[in-house]
């Protein structure tokens, strides 16, 4: 069920997600079940988390506004906003939200028992005579000492299982790849990518290589500035698909960073493959 057009997007404007400006599209919503989906940028936070106690956070942000009363959020009825899981913050893609507390517990508890479904996709640099074929990662997570990152750890690490697809099959020294897990922790699909020698490029977090040296684009306007700054330092991961226990599908629509870093690699032909 869906709501008129006029409503297909959320405004955050400055500095609620920073110095610039964000209108993020609705990907999906459902007044009945009191849920919605945004498409989430790279580089912002969805939720409040220790390692991004730095960064301002989507699920303040949308409850500051609706108390501000807010017209195109209190026309949805919420009694608060609250994201059902946490994304990294540099990665983008469906951000699924609950508009009341009732709904906020069902929604969380389903992503808790692994009835939901999550669809990522990233970009790789491997070893090009490496057999390009299906991965599974099992390794048990635990938070780093020292750092903001996850480590294998058999003995103290917290269960964790994700799939790896290769979406591309040519030879060269990048590659495409799916991730698709039932449930995931914080930094979940990069630990596992790199455990298996394929993290996300640009992760040197994760020991990954740095991005391939971006092309900037000139900008007379300092939102157009800012947008191109986050653009070009986001990382190539993308929650891309989730699919809710009932059966429905909520997809995301590429970022530009992602699809131009695509075109730059020859890799864009993976994405219809």
């Amino acid at each position: 069920m869906s709501r008129q057009k006029s409503e297909s997007a959320i405004g955050f404007p400055p500095p609620l997600l920073g110095e610039a400006p964000w209108r993020m599209p609705i990907l999906a919503q459902d007044p009945e079940q009191a849920w919605f989906a945004l498409n989430k940028p790279a580089n912002i936070a969805l939720r409040d988390f220790p390692w991004d106690r730095h960064l301002p956070n989507m699920d303040a942000a949308l409850n500051r506004q609706l108390q501000a009363g807010k017209p195109e959020l209190l026309r949805r009825n919420a009694d608060l906003f609250g994201s059902i899981y946490y994304l990294d913050p540099c990665i983008s893609g469906v951000a699924l939200f609950a508009e009341n507390r009732a709904r906020l517990s069902d929604l969380r508890n389903a992503f808790g028992s692994g009835d939901l479904q999550f669809y990522f996709t990233f970009i790789a640099k491997v070893d090009p005579s490496a057999l390009a074929e299906p991965l599974s990662a099992e390794a048990p997570l635990l938070v780093h000492n020292t750092k903001p990152k996850m480590i294998p750890s058999t003995a103290k690490g917290k269960k964790a299982l994700t799939h790896f697809q290769p979406l591309s099959n040519d030879s060269g020294q990048y590659r495409l790849w799916e991730a698709k897990t039932a449930f995931f922790r914080p930094h979940q699909v990069r630990a596992h990518a790199a455990t298996h020698g394929i993290p996300v490029i640009g992760d040197a977090l994760y020991g990954a290589e740095a991005l391939p040296t971006p092309i900037t684009r000139a900008s007379g306007r300092k939102r157009a500035e800012l947008t191109q700054e986050t653009a070009d330092a986001a990382l190539p991961i993308h929650l891309q698909r989730v699919c809710l226990a009932d059966g429905r599908t909520i997809e995301a629509p590429y970022p530009r960073h992602f699809l131009h870093l695509l075109r730059r690699l020859n890799l864009q032909d993976a994405l219809s493959a």
